[in-house]
């Protein structure tokens, strides 16, 4: 079913066959507890030629599973509707085209990572993992726009700062003028999270 690397044949793993650059990589984060537990998350990579990695955790049960069982799975995806519904509540099964490995339907690939605490991060190490779609696509602004609203959404829920939701505000904006229809439809559901106007 998967077009999986790094299972046997002695194939070298690196973040850069999944899809991974230098600087924040934003993927979602899957992590098993009582549920599914499912997170958009920001990947720090370094070296995309190698296989270690880095993310900052806020308390969250993100956070809690990995305590419990420090291995993270994450798909790689550029699924706006995904990537808001994740922001605020997990994803259930109807999501997932596959529950071993976890991938979510319409993603591109998927990693396994080793997790190890560190003061004020989260070591990462790549294990394993598979391309499901080798896909070209143009830099969508909407798109982009969409994960920077999102970025300060979770951050205004967290601290309960204004500010933040003025920022929402702002990013939607270029959302609707930039996005497509399923960048759009999930600024609709970020705004209904958020009991915002329009």
């Amino acid at each position: 079913m998967f077009d999986i690397l790094g299972i046997g044949g002695g194939v070298d793993l690196k973040l850069s066959d999944f899809g991974f650059t230098d600087g924040i990589n934003e993927i979602i984060g899957i992590t098993f507890g009582e549920k599914i537990n499912t997170a958009p998350l920001g990947v720090i990579v370094e070296d995309p030629n190698s296989i270690y990695a880095k993310v900052k955790l806020y308390p969250s049960h993100t956070r809690e599973n990995l305590i419990r069982n420090p291995i993270l799975w994450v798909n790689v995806t550029v699924d706006p509707i995904v990537f808001t519904i994740s922001s605020f509540d997990d994803l259930d099964e109807y999501w997932f085209e596959s529950l071993n490995p976890p991938v979510i339907k319409n993603s591109l690939a998927w990693c396994k990572f080793d997790v190890d605490f560190k003061d004020d991060h989260v070591d990462l190490k790549l294990l394993d993992g598979g391309v499901l779609k080798r896909e070209f696509r143009t830099v969508n602004r909407g798109f982009n726009a969409l994960i920077e609203a999102l970025v300060h959404a979770t951050r205004y829920l967290s601290f309960d700062d204004t500010e933040f939701l003025k920022r929402v505000e702002y990013y939607c904006e270029i959302v609707e003028k930039c996005g497509g229809e399923r960048e759009k439809e999930a600024v609709k559901i970020l705004r209904r999270y958020l009991n915002f106007p329009k």
